[in-house]
């Protein structure tokens, strides 16, 4: 890599910081990469303790929908890249192919507007600990130079998830470091341990039932999550929901 660049992009990112008179933080990367990608959003995940990914931050509402679409279906470029530990470099979501293989995904993405997705695994000590994702309104493929700095983007962002200064699954960070974006899915951890306390079950399984319930009824998980956690609605263990307590 080349040092200089590298220095650039640190620069690009302090620089997103300093606009909000805060800590840098992972939304700084992501920020701070939308605008030199010139790109619709940025979102970054991380594996949770529950050996599945979850995103800890997301530029603009689009990204938010697709981030969590891509938690929900289970599929998309961010879990192939995570569990493959290969960047994932999609020119154009608008082929036979690209719908073949994201049947869900991909049509939803051009519905929003998106016609490229590029995921960069991040990755610390062999181990793939989460994604960096960039979302593109035209189709074409990122060339050389745009990838070599996409990956110096994920690697700051694994530089401060490593060091703890910017956003990691948990509710105590999430509330500290992602503010709304991350609030949210603090409630979806929150959401997730009543489910699993009503089922008997583990948190995964619970996370699992709590997935399976916003794809059948097209709800996203941050608004399904506060309606459990509200007690308008209670999921039960024959795959059912139902209202109340």
């Amino acid at each position: 890599m080349d040092p200089d660049r590298e220095l650039q992009i640190t620069e690009a990112i302090r620089d997103r910081a300093r606009a909000e008179g805060t800590t840098i933080a992972v939304r700084h990367v992501c920020t701070a990469a939308a605008v030199m990608f010139d790109a619709t959003g940025v979102g970054v995940y991380l594996v949770s303790d529950l050996g599945l990914i979850e995103p800890i931050h997301a530029t603009d509402p689009v990204s938010v929908r697709l981030t969590e679409l891509q938690v929900v279906l289970g599929a998309g470029p961010a879990t192939v890249a995570v569990t493959q530990d290969l960047p994932v470099l999609v020119a154009d979501l608008d082929t036979p192919a690209s719908r073949d293989y994201w049947p869900m995904f991909a049509p939803e993405a051009l519905a929003e507007g998106v016609h490229a997705v590029f995921t960069f695994p991040i990755g610390a000590g062999g181990m793939t600990i989460g994604a960096l994702e960039i979302y593109r309104a035209s189709a074409g493929l990122l060339s050389n130079s745009e990838q070599q700095d996409a990956w110096l983007f994920a690697d700051a962002a694994m530089a401060l998830i490593l060091a703890g200064v910017g956003d990691a699954p948990n509710v105590t960070e999430y509330s500290l470091f992602a503010g709304e974006f991350g609030e949210r899915w603090a409630e979806i951890h929150q959401a997730t341990g009543m489910v699993a306390a009503q089922l008997g079950v583990d948190l995964t399984t619970a996370f699992l039932r709590l997935r399976a319930q916003a794809f059948a009824t097209g709800e996203n998980l941050s608004q399904l999550a506060e309606d459990i956690l509200a007690r308008r609605i209670r999921l039960d263990a024959d795959g059912k929901d139902r209202e109340g307590p």
